[in-house]
């Protein structure tokens, strides 16, 4: 551009999920599945207490409370595409009638700027070309389930700093060195592993008459083994990968 051509030792591209500009980059390789659902999402105020995420599996589908200060949340409720279609014009009104009965109508709570988007599950296997990677979204989207697609960005994210670190206190040049690749080999596992985990998750806790007496016993069982709760949050918050 103005006539000038720029050079650099890496370029990290992250541009969501849907950006055209990946193909000629990671191609279309890739796990992917069309889940006909959409996500609504928005912020909360309240005046309660809230410290951890939390997944409701509701009747119309999974419910997440992703807290980001003293007084507020987000939420992410994953609807099946027809009750979304059918119900558009007034997600508002249901959405503060599932929190009023989420909180037993005992606590004040304000929902503000609904907004909705398609669910697609999308799982890259080829995360960069040359001194180029994708980051976020562009390499794995995945089902929103109590913030665990954040985590795995933030993860990722914490890998690449630690391998650029290293890489230089080597005195290694981020362009010669196996940088982009080690963060490939590193994460890949994970995020695939996540990913397939999220979307088995959601097929468990879907509504079926012949599983959901099964499913009671499971829960009931799991909530009662301390072990198992403490595992599942040291996972959810560290990953597989230290």
């Amino acid at each position: 551009y103005n006539k000038t051509m720029k050079f650099y030792d890496l370029i990290i591209l992250c541009l969501g999920k849907n950006s055209k500009f990946y193909e000629s980059l990671i191609n279309k390789r890739s796990i992917e599945r069309s889940n006909e659902e959409f996500a609504v999402t928005g912020t909360v105020r309240h005046n309660m207490k809230i410290n951890n995420a939390m997944q409701y599996f509701l009747t119309e589908g999974p419910f997440a409370i992703l807290p980001f200060n003293k007084n507020s949340f987000s939420i992410v409720w994953t609807l099946k595409k027809e009750f979304y279609l059918k119900n558009f014009s007034n997600l508002e009104k249901i959405v503060n009638y599932k929190m009023s009965n989420i909180f037993k109508n005992r606590k004040k709570i304000k929902v503000n700027g609904l907004k909705s988007f398609p669910i697609n599950f999308n799982l890259k296997t080829k995360y960069f070309k040359k001194n180029t990677l994708v980051l976020g979204d562009g390499i794995h989207s995945i089902r929103p389930i109590a913030g665990q697609g954040f985590n795995l960005i933030l993860r990722d994210i914490r890998k690449l700093k630690d391998l650029m670190k290293k890489k230089l206190n080597l005195g290694l040049q981020i362009k010669n060195s196996s940088l982009l690749n080690d963060f490939y080999n590193l994460r890949k596992p994970e995020n695939i592993i996540f990913g397939l985990g999220i979307e088995m998750t959601n097929s468990f806790f879907r509504k079926n008459k012949f599983l959901d007496p099964l499913k009671s016993a499971v829960l009931k069982n799991i909530d009662n083994n301390s072990f198992i709760k403490k595992f599942g949050q040291f996972v959810s918050d560290k990953g597989l990968i230290l």
